[in-house]
């Protein structure tokens, strides 16, 4: 008995290996790329954070898209960046004074990239008044990722009535 392998067993085998690399490449360069965008959305989020502490709505509405949608929690959507200013300076005139964001997972394809993470806000004093999870989809926009659907809920227990 030979141990040969015929041509069409061995072409078989080629085109399996081939592909098996093709895909691992594939997989190392969406990993880069999302390295990429995950460094590019923790700026953003330093952004967001910064504007917090500087108590600077203006500077938080800018990193979201022109027609960005929110979705507090308890509350109506909010639409386009001048709403969102008006949104956030609620906030921080509700004496938020900081606002720490955590990114646990994010993954990218093309202009479009989700976020999930936590959040919390505290006073002036350092307490915390709130902390929950958000989900953020970002779209790149000429070079830039910015915030376009932003989604959070609270995981502070309500009040007993």
């Amino acid at each position: 008995m030979t141990n040969r392998v015929s041509a069409g067993a061995w072409i078989a085998g080629a085109i399996v290996v081939a592909t098996a690399a093709a895909a691992t490449r594939v997989d190392a360069q969406r990993a880069g790329g999302t390295a990429a965008v995950r460094t590019a959305i923790e700026a953003g989020n330093k952004k967001f954070a910064d504007g917090a502490a500087r108590r600077d709505a203006v500077l938080i509405a800018s990193a979201y898209t022109e027609d960005a949608e929110a979705f507090p929690p308890n509350s109506e959507l909010v639409k386009g960046r001048p709403a969102l200013q008006k949104l956030w300076q609620s906030v921080l005139d509700s004496g938020i004074a900081a606002i720490d964001l955590k990114t646990t997972e994010v993954e990218a394809n093309g202009p479009l990239a989700y976020e999930v993470g936590t959040y919390e806000m505290k006073t002036k004093d350092g307490k915390v008044a709130d902390r929950g999870k958000y989900c953020v989809v970002w779209k790149q926009f000429n070079g830039q990722w910015l915030l376009h659907r932003d989604i959070w809920t609270t995981s502070v227990p309500e009040a007993r009535k």
